[in-house]
């Protein structure tokens, strides 16, 4: 077998030059472009070409080599009419060898009247490819017909596979360093976004560091207001005014709504070929676009928007790029516009805050006032220097004590009411309603006072009870001249045994007349109770002429409705009892009369007594309507009822202030157990100590 000697050397010296080639330490183009040099001068060939295409199969380069070693370039439509129609294309499409003898009988070489292409005859062509990945096609030709033979193609493809490592190994290098540098920009725009916190500087650093990301001849930024994208900052529009003014409909189709709510960015090629596109005065010269939805904790608040002049112009790289900018910039928004509603709540919360009619004052838990409003500086007439940096003990010592007794309540995020009476700057008296509770103020758990002026209704308070003790101070003489004339007249009146009717009108008036007296005497005990005027006559007593009375009180209205009215027997061993005569009888007399007036006819009304211990208790219990919860926190409260109605019972919600006053008085106790559901009723209980009468 004979060789053509110097054609192998040729050839053996061209591997040699493209091993060390592709071992340099090179940029990849450069080394290319002189691979392809050699083997244009190693076969004597006419040219020699290079596709190079990236992940999405497009032409991503083109070297392009003559004989005279001289790199040309291709015109774009020229370049894809040979991707279309040439062998080129083949290739791509086949990835597999190609050996030309005569391109004048195959018609898969394209000329379309291209003198350089007609003067082609023979051709070599090779696909640059590893097993999961296409890169590229590598070409050469002469101009003689049966110019190449098979060893000229298996050099080539020797050629083309050391090609694609060194192309996929180089590819790899610059991706690998495209990141580095791409996180250390996006790392250096991070600190810089993020060095402001006001949202419009914000935006605007946005714009200018993405332009260290990808180039671009105008971008934008708009955010996500009611479902209309609003442009909030630009850069690079020739109608800077317009484009600020414009605003985006979310349609469905439009680029802006598929991204967002694809949530993902969108790349738009050439925006004259997209159906959906809208142009205004500001983007007429836009050709490619890429927009990419500003996400923060995964909701959408606007988009990232970038321009070029030029069609084809970015690539999905480009996308990824922009992306994971978009990633820091919504952060940065994010956080800017969470400052601006804080600052906006912080706002709202001072004119709130000064503006109220209340007074409102912020301590610590230490007291410290830290802040107080305008009406705080007016209920106590001094100015907010003065108020502001003391103890809460400069408004009242009661505060101090009510703060220290309940800061443990005040923890658990629970309310502390208290009425009080202050003094101001001129030792004028100004009654308060306070409420106590927990707040956040300057980042940390503090103390919200709030003080409701209610010195006139306690003035009207105090004027209706002024009013009251009056009339029946002056009731009170004359009912008793009344029930003391009743109770003659049986001994002036000879024939009264022999008359029953006048006996039962006797009765009545005598009981009415108890009625009003117990009336009168509660009215007037309960502001002397109040003020604690009022001392105790106690005196032992049988309790079981006391349950008499109330009886003898309350049965003729009993019997009036129908109803059953029960009283338990007294507990055996019951001692005699220290008390108030005159009290406990009104109390369970108000107790039990209560019960009756609000059980519905043929109802039933009980009155028990049990003893435990030291302690006395007397339950009443009814089968009426019940009371429900909300109401049995203020029924003891004076003029409180529980049914306001047209239909409700007569009275003016002074008998269960009385008893509950009473009650204290006697170191005892009264409450209510209801669900407040209609049949099951109500059960009212004194409860009252055993106390021994001291030793004369």
């Amino acid at each position: 077998m004979q060789f053509d000697t110097p054609r192998v050397r040729s050839r053996l010296d061209l591997l040699y030059l493209i091993t060390r080639e592709f071992g340099a330490r090179l940029e990849i183009d450069q080394v290319l472009q002189r691979v392809l040099s050699a083997t244009v001068a190693s076969v004597s060939a006419y040219n020699a070409s290079l596709f190079l295409l990236d992940q999405a199969g497009k032409v991503e380069n083109l070297f392009f080599i003559q004989e005279n070693f001289e790199v040309q370039q291709r015109s774009r439509p020229g370049l894809e009419a040979i991707l279309e129609h040439g062998l080129a294309g083949w290739i791509i499409k086949h990835r597999e060898d190609v050996l030309v003898k005569d391109t004048q009988a195959d018609e898969r070489w394209y000329k379309n009247g291209n003198p350089e292409l007609t003067h082609t005859r023979s051709v070599i062509g090779v696909p640059i490819q590893l097993p999961e990945q296409f890169i590229g096609v590598l070409m050469v030709t002469a101009t003689q017909p049966n110019y190449f033979d098979e060893s000229d193609l298996a050099m080539l493809r020797i050629i083309a596979d050391q090609s694609a490592f060194a192309i996929a190994n180089a590819r790899l290098f610059k991706a690998e360093q495209r990141r580095h540098r791409l996180a250390d920009t996006l790392a250096s725009v991070a600190r810089t976004i993020n060095s402001t916190l006001d949202l419009k500087e914000v935006l605007y650093l946005i714009l200018e560091q993405l332009a260290l990301v990808i180039d671009y001849n105008s971008s934008a930024i708009l955010l996500l207001e009611d479902d209309v994208l609003s442009v909030r900052a630009a850069r690079g529009f020739e109608d800077m005014k317009d484009a600020l003014n414009v605003t985006v409909s979310l349609e469905e189709g439009q680029p802006n709504y598929r991204a967002i709510v694809q949530k993902r960015p969108l790349l738009i090629n050439d925006v004259d070929l997209e159906p959906g596109w809208k142009k205004s005065s500001s983007s007429q010269k836009v050709r490619s676009w890429i927009g990419a939805p500003l996400i923060a904790q995964d909701e959408v608040i606007g988009m990232l928007t970038v321009d070029s002049y030029e069609a084809d112009k970015y690539t999905e790289e480009n996308v990824l790029e922009v992306a994971a900018f978009a990633d820091q910039a919504a952060t940065a928004v994010a956080n800017a516009q969470a400052v601006v509603l804080l600052r906006s709540m912080e706002e709202s919360y001072t004119d709130l805050f000064e503006d109220s009619a209340d007074m409102i004052v912020i301590t610590n838990y230490q007291g410290l006032i830290l802040d107080a409003n305008r009406k705080t500086c007016e209920m106590l007439r001094r100015p907010k220097e003065a108020i502001t940096g003391s103890d809460i003990s400069f408004i009242d010592r009661h505060l101090k004590a009510c703060l220290t007794e309940n800061t443990n309540r005040l923890r658990t995020w629970r309310e502390v009411s208290l009425e009080l009476d202050i003094l101001d700057a001129y030792r004028d008296k100004v009654s308060l309603e306070i409420n106590a509770r927990q707040v956040r103020y300057a980042g940390k758990a503090c103390v919200q006072w709030i003080g409701r002026d209610i010195s006139a209704r306690k003035e009207a308070e105090r004027m209706r009870q002024d009013l009251i003790n009056m009339l029946v101070h002056d009731l009170r003489g004359p009912v008793g001249n009344l029930i003391n004339m009743i109770e003659i007249l049986p001994m002036l009146i000879t024939s009264i045994d022999e008359n029953p009717r006048l006996r039962n009108f006797l009765t009545l008036a005598r009981r009415s007349g108890q009625e009003v007296r117990d009336l009168v005497d509660s009215m007037l005990d309960v502001g002397r109770l109040e003020t604690g005027e009022i001392h105790l006559q106690r005196s032992v007593v049988d309790l079981e002429e006391i349950i008499q009375a109330v009886k003898d009180q309350v049965t003729p209205r009993a019997e009036t409705k129908g109803m059953e009215l029960i009283f338990n027997p007294l507990p055996d061993g019951l001692p005699e009892v220290w008390i108030d005569r005159g009290m406990i009888r009104r109390i369970l007399i108000n107790l039990v009369d209560n019960a009756i007036k609000y059980t519905p006819y043929e109802g039933q009304v009980s009155l028990t007594t049990t003893l435990n211990g030291e302690t006395l208790r007397f339950a009443v219990k009814d089968n009426g309507p019940g009371i429900s919860k909300a109401n049995q926190a203020r029924i003891f409260n004076k003029f409180s009822r529980v049914d306001n109605s047209a239909n409700a019972p007569s009275g003016v919600g002074l008998g269960l202030a009385f008893c509950k006053l009473a009650a204290e008085a006697h170191s005892g106790s009264i409450s209510v157990e209801s669900e407040g559901i209609p049949g099951q009723g109500s059960t009212f209980y004194l409860t009252l100590p055993l106390l021994a009468p001291p030793e004369e």
